[in-house]
């Protein structure tokens, strides 16, 4: 589990080739990043990174902004040395952007069709009179596969990542106290 993050800001510009510029964070302490090049300790050690989906560079837009959750040394390191393009958020400033710029886009439920096609299916077979009725156990199983919360059933499934309450626990990622959510 990774514990006591804490959420910065990074705002990322357009270079002339088109590229992000990302400040050059391996000017931190390399022992502050556990002999790491960023990038590596960012996921490692933090929670990687999330792009705002809604204003970036892919948009053509001339700034973008990335948001992690990272330890505190490194978070107060990254501000101190670039102070106009790091900020320290709190943890509900973060989740407004995981939940409104980030995570936008994605789904809130993954469909597997194979399954919900074969229930269908069966369905209309029992009906028709072409299959037997089904067992309780089948029943069970379908409502199984039918809730978005059941992970062992395939069928339905909450997307765990989809808001940030959520995605924090898939993440096994806590806040620092400092900056977390009353």
């Amino acid at each position: 589990m990774k514990t006591n993050l804490v959420p910065i800001s990074v705002k990322l510009y357009r270079r002339n080739n088109g590229e992000a510029a990302w400040p050059n964070f391996n000017i931190i302490s390399l022992a502050l990043r556990e002999n790491k090049p960023w990038s590596i300790f960012i996921d490692s050690n933090g929670i990687g990174w999330f792009y705002d989906k809604v204003n970036n560079l892919g948009t053509g837009a001339k700034h973008g902004t990335a948001c992690t959750l990272v330890p505190e040394a490194f978070a107060n390191a990254a501000v101190d040395n670039f102070p106009l393009l790091v900020s320290i958020l709190t943890e509900a400033e973060f989740e407004t952007f995981y939940e409104e710029k980030a995570a936008l886009n994605m789904p809130t439920e993954y469909l597997d069709t194979e399954v919900l096609q074969g229930i269908v299916a069966r369905v209309a077979l029992e009906d028709a009179g072409l299959a037997p009725p089904p067992s309780q156990e089948i029943h069970d199983a379908r409502a199984k596969c039918l809730d978005p919360s059941e992970t062992d059933y395939r069928g339905i499934r909450k997307n765990n990542r989809k808001k940030w309450t959520d995605a924090k626990v898939a993440m096994s990622a806590t806040v620092h106290p400092d900056y977390a959510k009353e």
